[in-house]
């Protein structure tokens, strides 16, 4: 069976690095970091075992998934894991095609401002749970970006910090249980669920809180011209502003706090005051 394995692997990666490919994992092994990946492409009894990186062990995928086999150090590897369920592609490529539509029909001036609606979304969380707008209504919510490979202090690692700090303050008032965070990366053709699971662990992350979102390239290109981001690849990073945006329960956008940093305090006192409830104390 070892041998087996080997010659599918090779065989799968006999004409590039890397070869992007659909199915199934299952058989997850935390203790050898591995799992069993069986091509949906692939005749029965063709599974091959593959390294998963520690993102993609905690969310235990239970779908069809896409993903890149590459061979690392003698091992077969399964690489930016992304939802392949056809259901929810299907839903997302209606998504990217309405907020394309509306990107255009804005003309020059994309970004929304204060009591604009927030624009439609079709993404996957850290866990690898696909989530649209809808599903964020309802309750106040703050939005911010980043990328996890950043290395600007001053700029990811202090937005993510400054959310981290927000979830704290957030949890010592009862009457903000219901508040969400959400983070959207700029950087999906890295940032896979996976990648955003390990991200917000070594943060510390509230998982239940606070969901880190990818998808479609071409959507979060256009997310990102909506709330007002800027980014230009340079020199193997992405240069970029920062804001950190306030949404009712309605969905419209009530605040925009500019640069990488703010006053958590502040954020929550006005969360308190959508979440009609101002009148509640911290305890």
């Amino acid at each position: 069976m070892k041998v087996f394995l080997y010659i599918l692997s090779v065989s799968l990666l006999a004409a590039a690095d890397s070869v992007s490919q659909v199915g199934q994992l299952n058989r997850f092994e935390p203790a050898s970091r591995s799992a069993i990946f069986t091509p949906s492409t692939a005749k029965p009894g063709a599974p091959v075992t593959v390294a998963l990186q520690a993102g993609d062990l905690e969310i235990a995928w239970a779908k069809q998934v896409r993903c890149s086999l590459v061979q690392r150090d003698g091992k077969l590897s399964a690489e930016g894991v992304v939802s392949a369920d056809p259901e929810e592609l299907r839903q997302e490529q209606q998504v990217v095609e309405g907020l394309r539509r509306d990107t255009f029909e804005r003309g020059r001036i994309v970004m929304r401002g204060a009591n604009d609606l927030m624009p439609m979304m079709a993404l996957w969380d850290q866990d690898g749970q696909f989530r649209l707008k809808k599903d964020f209504l309802g309750a106040p919510l703050a939005i911010n970006f980043v990328f996890t490979s950043c290395q600007n202090a001053r700029m990811c690692p202090a937005s993510t910090s400054a959310m981290r700090k927000l979830a704290d303050e957030l949890a010592k008032r009862p009457a903000l249980a219901n508040v969400r965070l959400l983070t959207i990366t700029f950087d999906p053709e890295t940032d896979s669920p996976g990648v955003l699971r390990t991200y917000a662990d070594g943060y510390g992350i509230d998982h239940a809180r606070h969901r880190f979102l990818t998808g479609d390239a071409g959507q979060i290109k256009d997310l990102l011209r909506h709330y007002g981001i800027q980014t230009l690849r340079d020199d193997g990073t992405i240069v970029h502003n920062a804001a950190l945006i306030v949404i009712s329960p309605e969905g419209r956008i009530t605040y925009r706090n500019e640069g990488a940093s703010f006053d958590a305090e502040d954020v929550a006192a006005r969360l308190l005051k959508l979440s009609g409830t101002a009148g509640t104390k911290s305890r």
